[in-house]
């Protein structure tokens, strides 16, 4: 940024926003005394606020969210008494809060989330509530920082505040009814992901009415508090994990329909009992302990977009109010205990459905039939259940959009159909532990998802719920939420000898899972052009022929599983350039030939390798068709012996010739005749061990071939 800006001493307005200037903000900015907006957000600026920002004395508003500023912020920030605007979210502002910040009498807006400032909360609102005219704050934003000890009541004092957010810190202590006394023009509430402990009588009437009350990972008591009865304006609602227990209780059902609630979110508690009979938009009720059948007639069935009922324990049938929610787009019942087969509905049917989780319940049947109307589905997971025949041809017609397809742990036979290759968008196909027949086709080589390693975050299903208009929502595969109301899909992936269930990193995992099947015949050589997969799993099936030979094109391989089949040849030599392999399973098939060395080949011990028979070479022993059957270290010596002995006989022969010479003339007949016999024996000893050297080793070669 050019240090010329400090010269437009008459600036009223400095806005650099979206933009992308980098480098430190320059203290030439100091001089623009007169400046009241100064906006720098959305750029690459980095280092500490410089203090000469403190001169600015008539700036009223300060953006600089969404940089890399670090350090802390200068104490001199005080002097900003106009300043009613500061906003460094999305930064890396560190150590403590300024003293002086609690001068600005005159903020109406201050958020600093998503940093890392810690220290306490107390000496700034302890100032702000003693303000001489009384706090003008209303929008208090301090979430996703290391903000630790308690809340002061003095919170209770700031009159005007309407937004109040203080999540993700390490806060602990009470709040009591103090803290919220005079807060009348309270619209929104998160205090969630701390540790702080809610105190509030039964009977308390809250001063405000709340459009968002969020309190998850608090603790609040067993029961839903009596008081949010009285919050006929909440449209957002988060208890997850604050330690509810038993039913809910009789109003709550009422209390839904009533008000219209929009987002709902009790996850995560001990609730037991029936389902609540009335919806929200968003409703998420999942790992609790409720139980019973899901109720035959919801009061507002059209109204539920996002229905989350897994980790309960209902149970019976799935009935027919799955045929009326016609604008459902996530429904997750997985992990419960319901039975028989998925309803037909005849016509009437979620057509914008983008996630169905029914897995590990013990639903049964064939594939249902109904599935085929749902063009909008994302992730399809029917893991789990005992659904049995045929995966019908019409799967690989009906979802274009389908990326994520686990039908795992089920009895589905015959062979897998042609045609699924015509799911292009899949990066995730799981269908192990089935009965299924036939070869792997080899239309999967135009999983186009799975040719190119994907992006972190390209593709990844997101549902946000606008604050402003609760009944629009959006939709998006990309890019991340702007508010907390919002949900991230999921899908359970076995890989590497661990099931896990990815979420966040779903967008950049590409798998194929076709183990523990009766599948037949040759790995199609075209899967090799699948070169953006990550696991692939063929074990436990009836798998004959080779190991492809281009399967070094496979580059992102982090796990691959072909064991328990009947493999035969050589393991090919690229494997040895997979540099992302960490989990590597030939073991109990035919393959015959040396091993491949080097690469992440020589990081496997020989259990990689137990059952077959034909295969030697490190980490087995040694191939008896080794040219060199000695250790490298035996091979040395004997090329050490070998140099002694030939140097020994130079040697010697020069120092017979030289002597000799000398000899003969000098000494006597016999002595002659006796020295020259002794010469000999000598030399034809040398001669005896070099030649019976070399007759070993002739042998220990006839030997090997």
């Amino acid at each position: 940024m050019p240090l010329s800006m400090g010269n437009l001493s008459s600036l009223l307005n400095l806005d650099v926003s979206n933009n992308e200037f980098s480098g430190l903000i320059p203290d030439a900015l100091g001089n623009l005394t007169t400046l009241t907006r100064l906006d720098m957000s959305s750029n690459e600026f980095y280092g500490c606020i410089p203090s000469a920002l403190g001169n600015l004395v008539n700036l009223e508003e300060l953006h600089l969210f969404d940089n890399n500023i670090s350090g802390q912020i200068p104490e001199n920030i005080g002097r900003l008494h106009n300043l009613m605007y500061f906003d460094a979210t999305m930064n890396n502002l560190m150590g403590q809060l300024p003293l002086s910040l609690a001068d600005l009498c005159n903020l109406e807006n201050l958020d600093l989330s998503k940093n890392n400032i810690g220290g306490e909360l107390t000496n700034l609102l302890d100032g702000l509530s003693k303000c001489p005219q009384g706090s003008k704050l209303q929008y208090f934003a301090m979430s996703d920082n290391k903000f630790i000890g308690s809340i002061p009541s003095s919170l209770g004092q700031l009159t005007q505040l309407e937004f109040l957010v203080i999540s993700s810190n390490l806060l602990q202590g009470n709040m009591t009814d103090s803290h919220f006394s005079q807060l009348t023009n309270l619209k929104s509430l998160d205090i969630s992901y701390n540790s702080l402990n809610l105190i509030l009588l039964d009977d308390w009437l809250p001063p405000f009415h709340a459009y968002q009350i969020y309190m998850s990972y608090c603790h609040l008591g067993t029961r839903i508090p009596s008081w949010i009865q009285t919050q006929t304006t909440l449209r957002f609602l988060s208890l997850s994990g604050v330690g509810l227990y038993g039913n809910i209780p009789s109003w709550f059902s009422d209390f839904i329909f009533n008000t219209s609630l929009v987002y709902l979110d009790i996850s995560s508690n001990t609730l037991t009992g029936q389902l609540p009979s009335s919806l929200s938009i968003y409703m998420d009720l999942s790992n609790n302990s409720f139980e019973g059948t899901i109720p035959l007639n919801y009061r507002n069935p059209e109204a539920v977009h996002i229905l989350l009922l897994s980790n309960n324990y209902i149970n019976g049938c799935l009935p027919a109010f799955f045929c009326n929610f016609t604008m459902l787009r996530i429904l997750h019942l997985s992990n419960n205990y319901l039975s028989g087969e998925v309803p037909n509905c005849n016509g009437s049917y979620p057509i914008s459905l983008h996630s169905l989780h029914m897995n590990n319940n013990n639903l049964s049947g064939p594939f249902p039939s109904v599935l085929r109307n749902y063009k909008e589905l994302v992730t399809l997971d029917l893991g789990g259940n005992i659904f049995s025949g045929k995966i019908p041809n019409w799967v690989g017609r009906s979802f274009p959009l389908l990326k994520f397809l686990r039908l795992s742990l089920n009895s589905f036979d015959h062979a897998i159909p042609t045609n699924i290759g015509n799911l292009t968008s899949l990066q995730v196909l799981d269908l192990s532990f089935n009965n299924l027949i036939g070869t792997i086709p080899s239309s999967i080589s135009n999983f186009s998802s799975m040719i190119v390693k994907q992006n972190y975050t390209d593709h990844l299903l997101y549902v946000e719920i606008q604050y402003n208009n609760p009944y629009h929502y959006l939709f998006y595969r990309g890019g991340a939420p702007l508010m907390g109301n919002s949900f991230k899909d999921n899908i359970i992936i076995t890989a590497k000898g661990l099931t896990n269930e990815y979420t966040s990193a779903l967008s950049a995992v590409a798998s194929i899972d076709l183990s523990n099947n009766n599948i037949s015949g040759e790995i199609p050589k075209e899967i090799t052009k699948l070169h953006g997969l990550d696991f692939l799993n063929l074990s436990n099936n009836h798998l004959t022929g080779r190991i492809p030979e281009n399967i070094g094109a496979m580059k992102e391989l982090e796990s691959l599983d072909l064991s328990m089949n009947y493999l035969m040849g050589e393991i090919p030599a690229e494997l040895s350039t997979l540099s992302f392999l960490e989990s590597l399973n030939l073991s109990h098939n035919n393959l015959s030939g040396r091993i491949p060395t080097g690469g992440q080949l020589s990081t496997f011990n020989d259990l990689i390798y137990v059952g077959n028979e034909g295969l030697c070479g490190v980490p087995l022993p040694e191939c008896l068709d080794d040219d060199d059957n000695h250790s490298p270290y035996q091979a040395e010596d004997d090329d050490k012996l070998d140099r002694v002995l030939d140097y020994a006989i130079i040697i010697m022969g020069f120092i017979v010739g030289f002597w000799a010479y000398l000899g003969v003339i000098s000494i006597k007949k016999r002595t002659r005749i006796t020295l020259f016999q002794m010469v000999d024996n000598m030399y034809d000893w040398m001669l005896l061990l070099k030649f019976t050297k070399l007759k070993l080793k002739w042998q220990e070669k006839s030997l090997s071939t």
